[in-house]
């Protein structure tokens, strides 16, 4: 062996007594060194100062609960509440009283030319609704007034089951029995009635008179009843809505300064 040799292998002897064994194996071979390691060379945890694990900073808050990104949300149920309901009913019963006292003020009837005894007149020759249609139109409904009109102009409230018409009785403020009150048919105020006249039928001026002062009594005395019985019509009215939640629902909508609780 050359001097030099003799001279190398010292060195590396004298190496390894002051440097770990596992430090000299890691430059033998790195790569097996950085899949197993020692237990005495692993490094020991350091806690954080609180004693509490923290996120790396920048981290997204830990959440509880795992929601996918598309995750569908289904909407809480809701709970139709009662006073809710009847508030909003308490709104309509006041504009709809509101309307059918505007219609006595302005005291323009419509005129029965059709039959020699009283009947439900929805809208005349001359253009007039009857009380009950006007209060209706009033409320935002006018093509509903005016599909009445066309297709049943004689109807009777007080005979509705259901549809549109019913729909709106129920969400009025009024009970079925007020609103076919505030309907009172027209006594007849011309000396030759006739459903469809070749010429307009000439009103007597006497019969109109006598006609319209019956009618602002009758109207009065239906206005006397409403305030009377205001606090008891309310409750049935809302006792029938809330069996139709859906309607219910739907006037809660269109309220303003109803609460609605869910």
């Amino acid at each position: 062996m050359s001097r030099l040799s003799t001279l190398t292998l010292s060195l590396v002897v004298a190496m390894s007594s002051l440097v770990p064994a596992s430090a000299v194996a890691k430059r033998m071979n790195p790569n097996a060194f950085d899949q197993v390691m020692e237990p005495a060379e692993q490094p020991e945890p350091v806690a954080p100062s609180n004693g509490f694990a923290q996120p790396p900073p920048g981290a997204a808050p830990h959440a509880d609960v795992y929601e996918a990104p598309n995750a569908i949300r289904v909407a809480p149920h809701r709970t139709l509440d009662r006073a809710t309901v009847r508030a909003a009913l308490v709104q309509a019963r006041t504009r709809n009283l509101a309307a059918f006292r505007a219609y006595q003020k302005a005291g323009v009837f419509p005129s029965n030319t059709m039959k020699g005894k009283k009947l439900n007149v929805w809208l005349d020759a001359d253009g007039h609704f009857c009380a009950a249609a006007t209060i209706i139109k009033a409320s935002g409904q006018d093509d509903l007034v005016n599909k009445v009109a066309e297709q049943n102009n004689f109807i009777r409230l007080a005979d509705v089951k259901q549809g549109p018409l019913m729909d709106w009785i129920l969400t009025s403020g009024f009970t079925q029995d007020e609103i076919a009150a505030i309907q009172e048919p027209f006594m007849p105020v011309t000396q030759e009635p006739a459903i469809a006249p070749v010429e307009p039928i000439l009103v007597d001026a006497k019969l109109r008179a006598k006609e319209d002062a019956r009618l602002l009594a009758k109207y009065k005395q239906v206005d006397k009843q409403l305030v009377k019985n205001r606090t008891k019509s309310l409750d049935k009215a809302t006792d029938r809505l809330m069996k139709n939640p859906t309607l219910a629902w739907q006037l809660l909508a269109s309220s303003t300064d109803v609460d609605v609780l869910e």
